[in-house]
């Protein structure tokens, strides 16, 4: 069936305002954007833009709001039982989740980004899926101890996805997922063997 012309135009033009607010945003902070500028850079009018949102901060919330719901998915999507040690199915998913979604994650989870909204992404991370895979592997363990751990690996996730991401983004989506897999499960180890090829 044949995507309607209306449809693949407001997907165009959303994309546009997608962009041209990540670029605004690793530039200023969201309270000095206006629309009159977001639109400019988005080549749309103005008109337009409030056909879609009501403001820039609408914008914004929109936007943090499709991230999170799709990174949900994700994370639902896979279970600790897929896990047979030499490949990481979630992960994959979730470094082409990033891929896909560069712009946002490098300015909404970087350095400038709102510590409220990264708190938001990792909490989901914890709770759909991260902490389920610890607790199925160490079943025994404490779950202040698990909650540890989980922090200390979705703290480690997001500086690796960052780093990937400011850095180019050179190694595949699978490369990168099969990193963060081995770093999970193996820690140091990893340097040790990567280090002695």
């Amino acid at each position: 069936m044949n995507e309607k012309p209306v449809d693949r135009r407001v997907r165009k033009t959303k994309r546009q305002l997608r962009l041209a607010l990540m670029q605004l945003m690793s530039e200023k902070n969201v309270k000095d954007i206006s629309v009159r500028e977001l639109a400019a850079i988005a080549d749309i009018n103005r008109g337009t833009f409030y056909i879609h949102y009501k403001d820039v901060y609408d914008l914004l919330s929109q936007l943090e709001e499709e991230m999170a719901q799709g990174l949900i998915k994700v994370c639902q999507a896979h279970s600790a039982e897929e896990y047979n040690g030499s490949t990481f199915p979630y992960l994959s998913d979730l470094y082409q989740f990033i891929a896909e979604n560069a712009d946002m994650c490098r300015v909404l989870l970087g350095a400038n980004g709102d510590k409220a909204y990264t708190d938001r992404i990792c909490g989901i991370l914890r709770d759909e899926h991260l902490y389920d895979f610890v607790a199925h592997f160490y079943p025994n363990n404490d779950p202040t101890l698990l909650d540890y751990f989980c922090a200390f690996i979705i703290s480690g996730n997001l500086a690796l996805a960052l780093r990937w991401i400011n850095s180019g983004m050179k190694e595949s989506t699978e490369e990168m997922a099969t990193l963060a897999g081995e770093i999970i499960m193996h820690g140091v180890q990893v340097l040790q063997t990567k280090g002695s090829r």
